[in-house]
């Protein structure tokens, strides 16, 4: 008899949602069977996955940004970025910076690195994991290879890059139509809500639409399941974190500007959407940053070696910065290294305390011993599929 796990992962939808009003197949499903809510880590999605994958903290992995200081590593192209920037002074201009980065990325990088706005004068000392997506990430075959050695199982991913948005629910039955493994653990990743809270804000039309159009389709795909396979099929949905909405902007660098204090001078700095790392140049430049950081940015936190062994990043050596900050929620830094035009509406990445960076997990079975944090996904899975 065939065994089935589906896991439903929808990156960034709000837990809120989750009411009869928004999505009431999932609220009835969460409130009838099992809901948890997961610690977290920090960072974003691409620490998030890493995490789930692998069962271990980015400490431990060394995955926690997709990019990373590390010149010795740097892309050809990204210091042939540099060269052109010293000639063509594209840094002064951030929409044509983003354009062109936008097509080196389209033509020579991979679909999924974004770093579309990155100053030309420090790019060459960046350096980028070479993969983004859940299924490219390298725990994601071991994970794979694992299952099949231990469990004779098959652990299948349908989204991104390689399915077209909004087709995922689709491809996933067509590929249950097309196969019939045994043992068989799917993953749906699902990151339109994301793009959309990002872009309009987690609580905007466009966002209330989306969900609303997804819990239908949820519902209709898990009645399929339900009458194919009965019993013996599982389903999870799955959220890594919310968004909340922009309240308030940061220019970083030009805070620092007026303390004297030079980027890609003084001090190289790579500006996230809600996180900030830095390398200085000296100590004594570095503990003039701290003290803008501290004293100033009353919006923001500095993670220092006690906060760093709490969350589990701190790595053997600086390349994800020797000083981090990091904004509490609602607050976003605009300019940065992704924006162009504007400040992004939806925001994450914040504390892993932080209600906004809570992810959940909602199954169709009570769970026994339900999980804690998302690294607990790896034995969830595994313990699915053991029998």
């Amino acid at each position: 008899m065939r065994n089935l796990v589906v896991f439903f992962y929808i990156d960034a939808l709000n837990s809120s949602f989750l009411n009869p009003d928004t999505m009431p197949f999932l609220s009835s499903l969460a409130t009838k069977h099992s809901y948890c809510e997961l610690e977290n880590v920090l960072g974003y999605s691409f620490a998030i996955q890493s995490c789930m994958l692998s069962g271990k903290y980015p400490d431990e992995t060394n995955h926690w940004l997709p990019y990373f200081y590390l010149p010795a590593e740097s892309p050809i192209m990204f210091k042939t970025l540099n060269k052109i920037g010293a000639v063509f002074p594209l840094d002064m201009v951030p929409p044509l910076r983003h354009l062109t980065v936008d097509q080196v990325r389209r033509f020579v990088l991979r679909e999924g690195v974004r770093i579309n706005n990155a100053p030309f004068s420090i790019i060459d000392k960046i350096a980028l994991y070479p993969y983004y997506y859940m299924c490219e990430l390298p725990f994601f075959k071991e994970l794979q290879e694992l299952l099949e050695k231990k469990s004779q199982a098959s652990l299948t991913y349908i989204g991104p890059p390689k399915t077209r948005k909004y087709l995922y629910y689709a491809s996933l039955l067509r590929h249950i139509r097309a196969t019939n493994h045994e043992k068989e653990f799917i993953v749906t990743y699902d990151d339109a809500l994301d793009g959309l809270g990002h872009k309009f804000g987690p609580y905007s039309t466009e966002c209330l639409h989306y969900a609303r159009s997804l819990d239908r389709v949820l519902l209709e795909v898990c009645q399929k399941l339900e009458k194919r396979f009965g019993k013996n099929v599982a389903v999870f949905v799955f959220s890594d974190h919310g968004q909340c909405e922009q309240t308030h902007n940061l220019d970083l660098l030009s805070e620092l500007e007026k303390k004297k204090l030079s980027f890609a001078e003084d001090y190289l700095c790579f500006v996230d959407a809600t996180m900030a790392l830095f390398w200085p140049r000296n100590e004594v430049v570095k503990e003039k940053i701290l003290k803008v950081l501290v004293d100033k940015i009353k919006i923001g936190r500095v993670i220092d070696d006690d906060l760093r062994e709490k969350y589990r990043i701190k790595f053997n050596d600086n390349r994800f910065g020797e000083i981090i900050l990091v904004l509490k929620p609602g607050g976003t830094f605009f300019p940065n290294f992704f924006s162009p035009f504007s400040a992004m509406r939806g925001l994450h990445g914040y504390f892993p305390e932080d209600k906004v960076q809570k992810g959940f997990l909602i199954s169709s079975k009570k769970l026994s011993d339900p999980p804690r944090h998302v690294k607990d996904f790896r034995n969830l899975l595994m313990g699915h599929l053991r029998n």
